[in-house]
């Protein structure tokens, strides 16, 4: 038994400094696994983020092209037509209901409104008589009673 004693007591405890050298260790070796997972996964990132940019690339590049064909067909469309400004006016007061005749016909019936109110008051300013004239009112003059005179009391003794 005494040997098995002895293997006993061989073993001594760990050191402390064996301790934190392990720790110390483990720690660099966690931080040494995430930067590689990083790293792998960026660089995953940075191939799926280039093929997503050509993707939208790619997808710009149609949409433009469609634009420009849309864009030119326009154009001729513009260009067959005969668009002057004065047109485009009538067709906008059309659309609006405002005819150029309708206007017209309001301006003729205001004129022909005033026109008529002209008449009446001409006939009015002939038929007034002119103001007379009122001869302002005579002044009366009123008399002055001369203001009593005020006397001195006297303070009586007693």
């Amino acid at each position: 038994m005494e040997t098995h004693l002895a293997k006993k007591k061989k073993k001594s405890p760990p050191r402390t400094t064996d301790i934190a050298r392990k720790i110390w260790l483990a720690g660099i070796g966690a931080y040494g696994k995430a930067f590689t997972e990083a790293q792998g996964s960026l660089a995953k990132m940075s191939e799926e983020s280039t093929r997503l940019f050509d993707d939208l690339v790619a997808k710009g590049e149609e949409i433009e092209e469609t634009v420009e064909e849309r864009g030119k067909e326009i154009a001729k469309r513009v260009k067959a037509q005969d668009f002057s400004i004065d047109d485009r006016i009538k067709k906008m007061r059309a659309r609006l209901n405002l005819r150029q005749e309708r206007r017209e016909d309001r301006l003729d019936a205001i004129e022909h409104r005033l026109s008529a109110i002209e008449q009446t008051l001409a006939a009015l300013a002939e038929t007034a008589r002119p103001p007379t004239r009122k001869r302002p009112a005579r002044k009366t003059t009123a008399k002055k009673i001369p203001a009593k005179k005020k006397t001195a009391t006297r303070k009586r003794s007693t």
